[in-house]
């Protein structure tokens, strides 16, 4: 059980901190570059990215938490610019080749802010393996994903074809993800029954057909695929990123009347571990999404506890949710739609927002959400 003294944690390290575990995870959300001794963002890029991951390691000294237990670091930056000043600090705060997956993500930041962590793990477990594709490997010093117990967690997943320098293209790069998912997750010692959630990032939106071929080929069975979201990511052609849960049944989820239009479910639990897809805002009833961040705010919370009710999970088994809004300036009126729902910090899961995945023009605002089968 963490000592998590939230109030201290913000005056040290700003509002936007936020940490929770449930049963054996944990997510901590909003590790800004700020400095603990001014309580203000670092002057300089290259110091706001020391102080970012300086700041997971004082806070996982102050609640209790071992870096050895992290599972995934995801790390958001404003452009591919900022990528140089990701390793230094990685590499002080793990010096060692045991470390854990890593992500790059590049979004709009809070003004002034440079660098904002993500992190994920599993408590107890300080076992940690890293994961590794056979011929396959990343430039930067980090694993292809890595393993804590029975929870998998990968780093970007490339379409680098296996000892080769030659990198397909097209719906020829799609299925070579696809086959590296495939060896990371049998590396980690599971199959693709085992993994839980996909996020692609994509970049060929015209191949958007042909890659839920793809999908379909890899998980055939309409009652047991991993939840998905699908963010359009012009600066990649594809990547994929994924969890897993090895040796848990995989059961799909859907909202009574709401259904994606691809053949992804809109929930799953896996292993006993909850993931969700994206959750939008349409209204059972109509098959509407009303107008306006508010409007849409409120359907979208209230979409995600129709979807909790098909399971025996309720609000305090969640420990991560991801806002997702197609501008910066939606956020205000969501986070008051998600207090509405989780009005005490101390009980709330991790809350992180991205501007990212959305069309801001009709779908202003969708969740997704990740739980575990107990409570606290």
């Amino acid at each position: 059980m963490l000592a998590i003294d939230h109030k201290k944690l913000h005056s040290l390290y700003g509002s936007t901190i936020n940490l929770c575990a449930r049963d054996d995870l944990f997510a901590l959300t909003g590790v800004l570059g700020i400095d603990p001794a001014t309580n203000n963002l670092a002057p300089t890029p290259e110091e706001q990215f020391a102080c970012a991951f300086a700041n997971v390691e004082r806070i996982a000294d102050e609640v209790g938490l071992s870096l050895d237990e992290i599972g995934r670091i995801t790390v958001f930056t404003p452009d591919a610019s900022y990528r140089p000043l990701i390793n230094e600090p990685w590499l002080r705060l793990f010096p060692n080749e045991n470390r854990p997956a890593r992500k790059t993500t590049h979004v709009p930041l809070a003004e002034g802010a440079q660098i904002e962590l993500e992190i994920v793990g599993v408590l107890g477990k300080n076992d940690r393996q890293p994961i590794e594709i056979d011929g396959v490997r990343h430039k930067d010093p980090l694993p292809m994903g890595a393993r804590l117990g029975r929870h998998v967690f990968s780093s970007v997943l490339v379409t680098d074809i296996p000892n080769s320098r030659v990198r397909p293209e097209r719906l020829d790069a799609i299925k070579q993800v696809y086959e590296n998912m495939t060896a990371f997750i049998e590396a980690a010692g599971g199959t693709l029954d085992d993994i839980s959630n996909v996020w692609t990032y994509l970049g060929m939106w015209d191949l958007h057909p042909d890659y839920v071929d793809v999908w379909v080929e890899a998980f055939p069975d309409p009652a047991s695929r991993p939840s998905r979201k699908t963010f359009y990511y012009p600066r990649v052609d594809i990547q994929l990123q994924c969890e897993a849960v090895i040796g848990g049944n995989r059961k799909n989820l859907e909202i009574a009347g709401i259904a994606h239009h691809d053949p992804i479910p809109m929930g799953a639990v896996t292993g006993g571990v909850f993931t969700s897809s994206g959750i939008d805002s349409r209204d059972p009833e109509t098959k509407k999404e009303p107008n306006g961040v508010p409007a849409q705010a409120k359907n979208v919370m209230a979409n995600l506890v129709r979807l909790l009710e098909q399971t025996n999970y309720r609000l305090d088994q969640l420990y991560h949710v991801t806002g997702l809004v197609g501008n910066r300036s939606y956020i205000p009126a969501f986070e008051k739609a998600f207090r509405e729902v989780f009005p005490d910090p101390d009980r709330a899961p991790a809350w992180q927002v991205m501007p990212l995945g959305l069309d801001a023009r009709d779908n202003l605002v969708q969740v997704v959400a990740r739980g575990t089968s107990q409570a606290n």
